[in-house]
């Protein structure tokens, strides 16, 4: 897989499309935007675990954020949390 191939996976929402990782290999913050939960890695997880950003976009409604990036076809918020072994929007981080 080249550089330009490699996806990440959301810590918060599960999204598997992530072109950044949350982090980089130093473990430092990459600052990236998870166009699906619009979570800011290094910023809005600063304070907050991952669950409770995912607790709260879940009790928002889990809506797709990005308003420049389409939801992939056929997204469903639900089954991407399955995926991800986040079904119950519980308390891993």
């Amino acid at each position: 897989m080249s550089g330009s191939d490699a996806r990440w996976t959301c810590p918060v929402c599960g999204f598997a499309g992530l072109l950044e990782p949350p982090v980089d290999p130093m473990g430092s913050p990459t600052y990236s935007i998870c166009p699906c939960c619009g979570t800011q890695f290094g910023a809005d997880d600063l304070d907050k675990p991952h669950a409770e950003l995912r607790k709260e976009w879940v009790q928002a409604g889990a809506e797709w954020w990005s308003q420049n990036e389409p939801a992939p076809e056929g997204w469903d918020a639900n089954a991407q949390l399955q995926a991800a072994g986040f079904a119950d929007g519980g308390p891993r981080n």
